[in-house]
């Protein structure tokens, strides 16, 4: 018999199960997997955060960061921009080749 790969999704699941309540021997019995699988998932979303809420709400702090950020990311847009059109002059003026 060949070995499961589970999906990152499918690993949330079962962590969320087992953080609702379920002890490690149900999950485990449930899915077919051994307690050190089971370690392992635990294991890997605490390290990426996996099982964090998605409804947490931003700090102040996050807000404007995230903010600054949009700001900054639209200068660089219109920059670049800018620059795309005077190379496109200088092409026509024979200035660059």
């Amino acid at each position: 018999m060949g070995r499961r790969k589970y999906t990152l999704e499918e690993k949330i699941k079962i962590v969320e199960e087992l953080n609702k309540g379920l002890t490690n021997a149900q999950i485990c019995k449930k899915y077919e997997i051994t307690s050190s699988t089971l370690s392992t998932f635990k294991k890997q979303l605490n390290v990426i955060n996996a099982t964090e809420p998605k409804d947490k709400k931003a700090t102040p702090k996050e807000k404007a960061l995230e903010e600054e950020n949009r700001k900054l990311k639209e200068l660089i847009g219109k920059k670049e921009l800018e620059l795309d059109m005077l190379q496109e002059l200088l092409k026509k003026k024979n200035y660059l080749r």
